[in-house]
């Protein structure tokens, strides 16, 4: 039990780390007070510029992929394991999540965990995110939101699980629903201003 809970700890700081906010910081302000609001990419690359919202995009995916690297690393050095590596990951995963929206360093105000996502997801199996990608792709061109594009991606990762030879990965399909459920919820106020035509494009 001591490693589930040093490595759900781990991955919760590890989330918690919001780069949108630290390079706000660094340039005298909060991106949570501008714009959308949110502290991820996007609203970064609105705010303080396409540098910024890509160096803010790929750091919060890098840190989705190390989390993970931590969790496998604690993982195969464990004699004794409660559930599958495959699972502690996805719990991983999850935490991760948690701790990029909700981040202890920042009052538990953060973003709304797509990149990072992604980037666990990518740890897990790259061939996970090709699909998604493809489809984030074609909902933005479609419709110019970030939004839309980003619940597209991952509605289409979870049919895609229908479809893939689970192998080690047994508990995909459910960690999946999770996952794309987390996102929907962390999405609501684009979902709500979306219906009201309020949405900004990109």
């Amino acid at each position: 039990m001591l490693h589930l809970g040093i490595i759900f700890l781990t991955t919760y700081l590890v989330g918690s780390i919001n780069f949108g906010l630290i390079l706000g910081y660094i340039q005298g302000l909060d991106l949570r007070s501008q714009g959308s609001g949110n502290a991820g990419a996007t609203n970064a690359l609105r705010i303080l510029g396409a540098r910024s919202g890509i160096f803010v995009f790929f750091g919060d995916a890098l840190k989705g992929y190390f989390a993970l690297y931590l969790c496998e690393s604690i993982v195969s050095q464990s004699e004794v394991l409660l559930f599958s590596s495959s699972d502690y990951l996805f719990l991983s995963l999850i935490f991760a999540l948690i701790g990029h929206c909700y981040p202890i360093w920042f009052n538990f105000r953060g973003g709304k965990g797509a990149a990072t996502a992604l980037g666990a997801f990518l740890f897990i199996d790259p061939y996970f995110i090709l699909f998604p990608v493809i489809g984030f792709l074609f909902a933005f061109l479609a419709s110019r939101f970030v939004g839309l594009s980003t619940i597209s991606a991952f509605f289409i990762f979870f049919l895609q699980t229908f479809f893939i030879d689970h192998g080690i990965h047994h508990n995909l399909h459910a960690f999946s629903l999770l996952i794309f459920i987390f996102i929907l919820y962390t999405h609501r106020s684009n979902i709500e201003s979306m219906y009201k035509g309020t949405e900004a494009k990109l």
